[in-house]
């Protein structure tokens, strides 16, 4: 029980898993682990965001990316302080707002993974997901996450999937931690939908950056 495997050394598998103990050590279990990659490629950062949960045809757009008014959205609020922790992008589909919040992941992809969370949730998974699961206490925990087609959900009678949201939401506020949110809503149906006490922790941040993005092929504005 105590020796070594006999390929230990040679086995990239086994060094790489060795590794990232010695890096975890360091880390809080909130954080992720995430080893240097000795190159960065555009192929590798592309596995990382599968890794992440991303859906194929997201990446599959990746590979061919234009920038569009959703992308340029993404990236200024990208550099935003903590604070502005929310950016919801609202638009019909095609619109490309789903492929703009993957460009977030992307540009953030710049290590390999080992071991790491799945930042990537669609809406209808959070609504399958007890609210008692680790699954869901890894989605509050989580450093970075999109919400990618909130509004397409079920809603159930007993307002179960409500509650879980009004949870996930409040304790990403209270930490600061930055979301990305896709949907059909509007502003008014958004609010309608979820509630006044979701819209108002995430209009808090939008004083330090945060907006509800309204996109169309004709105009853009940002509801407040």
């Amino acid at each position: 029980m105590g020796t070594s495997h006999p390929n230990f050394e040679s086995d990239p598998y086994m060094q790489i898993a060795k590794r990232m103990m010695e890096k975890s050590e360091a880390a809080s279990q909130s954080e992720d682990f995430i080893l240097p990659s000795e190159e960065t490629t555009p192929t590798a950062k592309l596995n990382c965001l599968r890794a992440w949960g991303v859906p194929e045809r997201i990446i599959k757009n990746l590979e061919n990316l234009k920038t569009t008014k959703a992308v340029n959205i993404v990236k200024n609020w990208s550099d935003t302080p903590r604070e502005a922790w929310c950016l919801i992008l609202s638009a019909d589909k095609g619109t490309g707002k789903s492929t703009a919040a993957a460009t977030w992941l992307y540009d953030m992809a710049l290590e390999a993974p080992t071991y790491l969370k799945r930042y990537w949730w669609s809406g209808t998974r959070i609504a399958r997901t007890n609210g008692y699961a680790k699954e869901f206490e890894k989605m509050m925990e989580s450093r970075y996450m999109v919400i990618d087609d909130l509004g397409v959900e079920y809603l159930d009678k007993n307002g179960n999937f409500l509650q879980r949201l009004d949870e996930l939401i409040d304790e990403r506020y209270s930490n600061f931690r930055k979301t990305i949110i896709t949907t059909n809503l509007n502003t008014q149906a958004f609010k309608e939908r979820y509630g006044e006490r979701v819209a108002d922790r995430i209009r808090e941040g939008f004083h330090s950056g945060g907006a509800f993005m309204e996109l169309s092929d004709a105009s853009m504005r940002t509801q407040r």
